[in-house]
């Protein structure tokens, strides 16, 4: 069984992408495509909820064990759908709160041959990945660390 689900962004309307993504398939599996399509860097810290009618956030899923969450690795897509949890929250940037709403459309048979997860429609730009809030603790880092080349340990091929 194949779900798709549609993921837009409150604050950019034009923005929304429809993925398909197969029952076996983990949380963490549709984290890294997810990553992929909108060219983010996987590095960030990343977080899916449940969510509920309003868009509460629920039951909190990691990469990492942390305070209280289940791990994205161990929880299918189909065990989110079977248990009727057909809203999720995907929060890209952690220090400003972001994220996009992820809402199953429908239950589809899988296509053959074809590979999972995949884009199904899109539309609009993604959001940028690291929002105002991380330019300010820039300029905290830049404040207290004047002298502090940033560029030390950037590749150049100079």
């Amino acid at each position: 069984m194949i779900s798709r689900f549609t993921m837009t962004f409150p604050d950019a309307a034009g923005f929304k992408r429809e993925y398909d993504v197969s029952a076996e398939q983990t949380l963490y599996d549709f984290h890294r495509y997810i990553q992929r399509d909108l060219d983010y860097d996987e590095a960030q810290p990343v977080l899916f909820f449940t969510a509920d009618k309003q868009w509460a956030p629920q039951r909190k899923f990691a990469l990492m064990d942390i305070d209280e969450a289940e791990l994205m690795d161990e929880v299918s897509i189909g065990s989110l759908v079977r248990a009727g949890h057909h809203r999720l929250l995907y929060l890209f940037d952690v220090l400003c709160g972001r994220s996009f709403r992820v809402e199953l459309l429908e239950l589809l048979e899988a296509a053959p041959r074809a590979r999972y997860p995949r884009l199904a429609a899109e539309s609009g730009e993604p959001p940028v990945q690291v929002g105002k809030a991380n330019h300010a603790m820039s300029a905290i880092f830049d404040q207290a660390m004047p002298d502090v080349d940033v560029n030390l340990y950037s590749s150049s091929s100079d």
